[in-house]
């Protein structure tokens, strides 16, 4: 028999487990910088001082609250990184002054060198198709603003860039809050994996 109540109570709380945190992070995430897009276009109906106040309060906002995100990833990145032995490193039979020799190959070794080139033209072309893309898309979303603008103005809305900003927010948040979410999932998954195999 189903209890009823485990659903209601269910439906009544919001899910704070360990599990959900990832998820209820990148929302709050997402939500911060698609409300810091809409305010940043809402802002261009203001006068020019009030309008670089309010934009610099964003930018600050912004900043304050990625700061400790940033060295949350650092710091989780450093927790990841292999013991060294040393001194207290933990490890067994480890004395202190002890270096452990690096069995690399030679600098001269040529699929090394091959590798290095390798792997640099990858990181180059990485690197040139992230900048174009990024480009890309800032300057069609400018002009997909300048075009939702032109029309707003045109049809006599009272206030258009207040209506644009709600659009851009509305559209930023179409585009990267799944993909946001898409990406929590897929780390949780690999951690799953690496927690049980």
């Amino acid at each position: 028999m189903v209890d009823r109540g485990f659903y209601r109570r269910g439906m009544t709380k919001i899910p704070t487990g360990a599990a959900w945190r990832p998820y209820l992070r990148t929302l709050a995430d997402a939500g911060l910088d698609v409300a810091s897009v809409g305010a940043w276009i809402a802002a261009a109906e203001l006068p020019p001082a009030r309008r670089r106040l309010a934009r610099g309060a964003v930018a600050a906002i912004t900043a304050t609250v990625a700061i400790p995100g940033i060295r949350a990833v650092r710091s989780a990145a450093g927790a990841d990184e292999p013991a060294v032995p040393g001194a207290g490193s933990g490890l067994p039979y480890v004395d202190v002054g002890i270096q452990l020799p690096a069995d690399d190959p030679s600098e001269d070794d040529p699929s090394r060198r091959r590798r290095a080139v390798l792997a640099g033209a990858v990181g180059v072309g990485v690197l040139t198709t992230a900048v174009a893309a990024s480009v890309g898309v800032a300057l069609a979303g400018r002009q997909l603003e300048r075009r939702w603008l032109a029309r707003l103005t045109r049809h006599g809305h009272p206030h258009p860039h207040r209506a644009l900003a709600l659009r851009m927010a509305g559209l930023y948040a179409a585009l990267t809050v799944p993909s946001r979410l898409i990406v929590v999932r897929q780390g949780a998954k690999a951690g799953r994996r690496n927690a049980g195999g």
